[in-house]
């Protein structure tokens, strides 16, 4: 159901069972608002209200960086990194290397073939998280030391479906993709995962847990809804 906001908000209402209100931004940058059965309107009108500059921001984000056509992997192309657009040079070189600048990601490839330069391009990403990952989770592992929630190894790798995991030995595995996105986002994956070492499922305990440390996990996920692999 689609309904015309005051302000240019256009939204679609989605009634479950669940016990919450709650709004998710598309890759599309289409509004999703989520209602308990039996919400009134002007409920729901009153939470649109209330994150109105949240819903403007992240809808327009979502529309300028997310909503783009299938990547082709050519010179010019903007590519994400760390969370911000950078454009990509292709230059022909016998050795091949990814370095991710200010604003170019400078590739060197034998073959301007699309999944030879896919191929760089993944192969830069796992570097850089192979450089970046481990300090971020140390720091996180020194800030959370209260918790006791010390991994026992960790793992980065490309994942096709997941961000992260964590093994009933403590080993938490994360993706090499993640080093596309902002901080913010890997950082909760981190957390997440580190939650699993206490909590292995996702039930109360680990909810409680991953809220008490990350207050706004629930928009945090939410956003991360919208990021694909490459």
């Amino acid at each position: 159901m689609n309904n015309p906001d005051p302000d240019t908000i256009v939204y679609s209402v989605i009634y479950s069972g669940r016990k919450s209100l709650g709004i998710s931004i598309r890759r599309d940058s289409s509004i999703i608002i989520r209602v308990p059965y039996g919400t009134p309107e002007r409920t729901i009108l009153k939470l649109v209200n209330e994150k109105r500059s949240w819903i403007l921001k992240h809808s327009a984000w979502f529309r300028d960086n997310l909503a783009k056509p299938v990547r082709s992997f050519k010179d010019g192309e903007k590519h994400l990194f760390r969370g911000k657009y950078l454009t990509l040079r292709i230059n022909e070189s016998s050795k091949q290397y990814c370095l991710f600048g200010d604003d170019i990601i400078d590739l060197g490839v034998r073959s301007a073939e699309k999944e030879n330069i896919r191929k760089v391009l993944y192969t830069g990403y796992r570097i850089e998280a192979m450089k970046l990952f481990p300090g971020m989770m140390e720091d996180l592992v020194l800030l959370l030391r209260d918790k006791g929630l010390v991994p026992s190894g960790l793992k980065i790798k490309t994942m096709k479906s997941r961000w992260g995991s964590c093994s009933r030995s403590g080993i938490i595995t994360l993706n090499s993709d993640l080093a596309r996105l902002d901080d913010t986002y890997i950082k909760y994956v981190m957390i997440h995962e580190l939650c699993h070492l206490k909590h292995h499922d996702h039930g109360k305990g680990f909810y409680l847990l991953l809220s008490e440390i990350c207050p706004e996990w629930k928009r945090i996920k939410s956003e991360m809804r919208n990021f694909t692999a490459l």
